[in-house]
This record gives structure tokens, C-alpha cells and sequence, in this order.
């Protein structure tokens, strides 16, 4: 494929995606509103806990549509029809089964919920709302083969529009039934229906755009291929336990421990980092597939290891001045603006959750670039052992320092996956050093720190609370980190391929 064609895919891709996926935040945060104030904090706990619990239980999944997608990058390239057929032909028995294993285990954790969860403010039985995550879960994955056939083509733009839009009229119904019915139930079954429209949908689309999928497959995958997609499966398991480990657990610790109200209060704090962070996910999965295509052609390491630089830049540049500004302007935001004193957090624990939250932003175009490259299985062992030391350090946590405790444990613990994951990149895709890699990762921690440390500074003269104000302290925000931006990045390579890049679109526009 050529440079440019990459090239425009990745600019497609994220235009739409970006642009799809604003659209569903405003409704989405204007029904997350009304369900708040409508049902309150224990119905957003239960939302919580359920989908914690079932994603647990999805590690059936775990790791696997990342490799299928992987593993379609080369026949696509080549245009090897009969081989993407084996290939996707194998996807839908695999995923077939999962549902049938989502079931039983989900069907078995149905008697311990009473030792889970008290909301003796939820009026409908919590096995009723437990069944209908269930099925939710199960029926998320109808389908779902096919879509990994337009990822895999850098065509998930496609994947997003018909998402974000069903997820548009999905909230939009909501939202008319919380004002007039206040019911979790008929809330939560159009989930279910716009999510099973959703995959129909897709499935539809990829029907007719491929339309060899139709054809009469000829002969088989062969004994190597089979088994690279179940080494390279089993090793994102791993990865992926990991991952669950971390941010599948902490509300079932908060149920248990501290109690489901919690649970909903914390989730409203999420709700924003949540959104943030998917944003960027899917701008950045939309690059995916266009760099596992640079790692399936005779471009070099070096080409790939330049571009996860340039992606780091963008990636760091934005996430930076999101989580300062989160850092310091979140609780009144959500205590003052949007909700009220009801859902008050401390500032340790928003502090330790946008940490976490940036940690995680600056290492995701590394972790974007070992998927792409197909490096799943190495050191899977490590991935393991940070799953199980999360879980031990949340029991032990819990207790003596809260919400604190369950965020310092997962921050501890995916350090330790994220070292594997630079490890795993610069030896095995890039054959060279990581020295340059965490120079590069000390420099923008350290600008996090000043930026936050001089804002802070200065804002904490504003003692009045108003949306004046409020917008004043976005201003000294902007102002501080502009300024910083350009001493630390000014005279960079990427900044200066960036202004190259914006001079050269601006010339073909004109």
C-alpha cells in the first residue's frame, strides 16, 4: 500500500471517528445527567458493578479480536480473498462459542451476588438488572466477527459512524424515558436493542462490501497459521487478564468493602476520565490497523518506530493539559457545575485517578504499536503475575485507604505491564535500545509536574466560586501550559514535523 494511501485512511478514520464520537459524548453526558439525578447514586453503582463483573467474565474473549485482526492485515494487503474467508469463516465458530461460555459462567455468578452487592434503594430485584447485563454482554458479540474485517482494512471510521449513531438514538430514547417513566429496566432494554441494531447493521454493510465472503472457500488454514493465531492469542490473554485485573475489580472491592453508593459516586468521576480516554482510544485504534499494514510491508522498523514517536507527541500533547486541568478543576465541576455536593471525592483520590489516567494515556501509542506489530505472546508471564499482585494489593489496600488504595494498586501494577511493553517493542519490533523511549517519557512527566505545580500556584488565589471564575482558571491553565509547551517541545523533531505537515495542507488547500 502506498505512503499516501496509509496516510489518507489514518486521516479518514480519525476525522470521522473524532467527529462521531463528540456528537455521542454530548448526548451521552446529557442522558448520563438526567439518569443521575433522576434514579441517583446506588442505580449508577449497580451499573457499575454489573459491568465489572461481566467484563471479568468476557476473558473467554480476552485478547482475541486484536489477533483475528491482526492476522487479516496481510491477506488483505496481498488481496487474498480465500484466505481472509478461512479466516473470518474461523472467527464466527470461535466467537459462537464465547457466547455459549459468557452464559454459563454468567448464569453461575447469579447465586453470590447477594454477597456482592446492598442497595436497599433499588427498587427492581438485582438479579432481574443482573440478567439484563447479561444478556447485553452476550448479545454485544453477535456479529461481531465481521467488524474486525473493516478494522483490519483501516475502515473501523465505518464501525464508528454506524456505532456512534445508533448510540445517538439510543440516548436521545433514553433520556425521554428517564423523564417520563424513571424505569432501569426500560432504560436499559434499549441498550440491548440498540446494541443488537448496531451489529446487524454492520453486519449488513460488510456483507455487501465484501461480497466474496460469499464465495466457496478452497482448502484450509494451514497447521502454522492456526497455530501462530493461538500463540499469539494465548498471549494477549494474558495481557488482557492484566488489563481486567486493573479496571474490572476496583468496583466489586467497593461494593464489598465500602459500599455500592460509592460505586455510582466514583463512577460520575470515571464517567469523565472514561470519556477522555475513549476519545483517544479510538483515534488511535483508527492508526492501528495503518501501522500493522506499515508492519506487514518492506517498510522498516525505523519507519514504524518513527511514527509511534509522532503518535506519542499528539498523544501526549493533549492528554498533558487535559489531566492538569482535570487535576485541579474536577470536583468543582462535578460538585458545583454539573451535580451537586452529594457526589463530593477527595482531591487525593481524583489526583491519583487522573495520574493513573495519564500514565496510561502515555504509554497507549506504545501499547497501539506492539498490537499492530503482532508482538502478543512475548513475556506473557509478567502480565500474570501483575493481574494476581493487583488483586492481593487491592484486598490489602481497601480497607486502610479506600478508593486511594485500589488506584495506587493498579497505577503499581500496570507500571510493571507497561516496562514489559517497551521491553517487548524495542527488542523484538525494533531491535534497538529503550533508552530514548524513557528519556522521552521522564521529559514529559516532568513538564506534567511544572504545569500542574504553576497553575495550581496561581489558581489558588481565586477563593470565589462562579463560571466566571471557573473559566478564569481554564484560562490560566491554557496560558501556563502554551507557554511551557514551547520551552520544552518548541525546537523538536515532531513539533517540527507538525508545522511542516500543517504549512504543506494549507499550501494545496490555497
Amino acid at each position: 500500500m502506498k505512503k499516501d494511501s496509509r496516510t489518507n485512511n489514518v486521516i479518514k478514520n480519525t476525522t470521522i471517528t473524532t467527529l462521531c464520537y463528540i456528537m455521542y459524548l454530548i448526548v451521552s453526558f446529557v442522558c448520563r445527567t438526567i439518569f443521575t439525578k433522576k434514579l441517583g447514586a446506588e442505580y449508577l453503582g449497580i451499573s457499575g458493578l454489573f459491568s465489572n463483573i461481566l467484563t471479568i467474565l468476557s476473558f473467554a474473549e480476552l485478547g482475541l479480536g486484536s489477533s483475528l485482526v491482526y492476522h487479516l492485515y496481510k491477506p488483505l494487503a496481498e488481496d487474498d480473498h480465500n484466505k481472509v474467508n478461512l479466516y473470518i469463516r474461523l472467527y464466527k465458530k470461535i466467537y459462537n462459542v464465547i457466547i455459549l461460555v459468557i452464559l454459563v459462567l454468567g448464569i453461575g455468578v447469579i447465586p453470590f451476588l447477594k454477597y456482592l452487592v446492598e442497595a436497599p434503594n433499588v427498587k427492581e430485584s438485582l438479579i432481574l438488572l443482573y440478567v439484563l447485563y447479561l444478556i447485553q454482554t452476550l448479545t454485544s458479540y453477535l456479529f461481531v466477527y465481521k467488524k474486525t474485517l473493516l478494522t483490519a482494512d483501516q475502515k473501523d471510521y465505518v464501525v464508528s459512524l454506524f456505532t456512534e449513531i445508533t448510540n445517538l438514538f439510543m440516548n436521545i430514547f433514553q433520556c425521554i424515558i428517564l423523564i417520563v417513566f424513571e424505569n432501569f429496566v426500560f432504560y436499559f432494554l434499549l441498550s440491548i436493542i440498540f446494541g443488537i441494531l448496531n451489529n446487524v447493521i454492520c453486519s449488513i454493510y460488510v456483507s455487501r462490501k465484501y461480497k466474496y465472503l460469499n464465495d466457496k472457500v478452497k482448502g484450509n488454514l494451514t497447521k502454522k497459521e492456526i497455530q501462530d493465531l493461538k500463540s499469539d492469542t494465548k498471549g494477549l490473554v494474558m495481557t488482557k487478564v492484566a488489563s481486567v485485573a486493573f479496571g474490572g475489580t476496583d468496583n466489586i472491592f467497593i461494593s464489598s468493602f465500602i459500599g455500592i453508593r460509592y460505586v455510582g459516586i466514583l463512577s460520575n468521576y470515571s464517567l469523565i476520565v472514561t470519556m477522555v480516554n475513549s476519545l483517544m482510544n479510538k483515534i488511535f485504534a483508527s492508526i492501528t490497523a495503518s501501522i500493522g499494514n506499515l508492519g506487514v510491508s518492506k517498510d522498516s522498523s525505523s519507519k514504524t518506530e518513527s511514527v509511534l514517536f509522532k503518535m506519542f507527541f499528539i498523544n501526549a500533547t493533549i492528554y498533558t493539559y487535559i489531566c492538569v486541568g482535570m487535576i485541579i478543576l474536577l470536583q468543582e465541576f462535578v460538585t458545583v457545575f454539573w451535580l451537586s455536593n452529594e457526589y463530593f471525592l477527595s482531591n487525593s483520590v481524583i489526583m491519583i485517578l487522573i495520574i493513573e489516567l495519564y500514565i496510561r494515556s502515555l504509554h497507549f501509542p506504545l501499547h497501539t504499536t506492539r498490537s499492530a506489530l503482532g508482538l502478543f505472546s512475548q513475556y506473557k508471564i509478567f502480565f500474570v503475575f501483575a493481574a494476581i499482585l493487583n488483586i492481593v494489593l487491592d484486598f490489602l489496600l481497601v480497607k486502610p485507604f479506600g478508593i486511594a488504595g485500589l488506584l495506587f494498586a493498579t497505577i503499581l501494577c500496570r507500571g510493571w505491564t507497561y516496562v514489559v511493553d517497551i521491553y517487548s517493542v524495542y527488542k523484538f519490533g525494533f531491535k534497538s535500545s529503550s533508552i530514548k523511549y524513557y528519556k522521552l517519557l521522564f521529559k514529559w512527566f516532568f513538564f506534567f509536574i511544572i504545569c500542574y505545580a504553576i497553575s495550581i500556584l496561581i489558581i489558588q488565589k481565586i477563593v470565589a466560586v462562579s463560571i466566571l471564575n471557573f473559566i478564569i482558571k481554564i484560562l490560566i491553565i491554557s496560558i501556563v501550559y502554551l507557554i511551557l509547551f514551547i520551552v520544552f517541545f518548541g525546537k523538536t523533531e515532531e513539533m517540527n514535523y507538525f508545522i511542516q505537515l500543517f504549512k504543506t495542507k494549507l499550501i494545496k488547500k490555497k
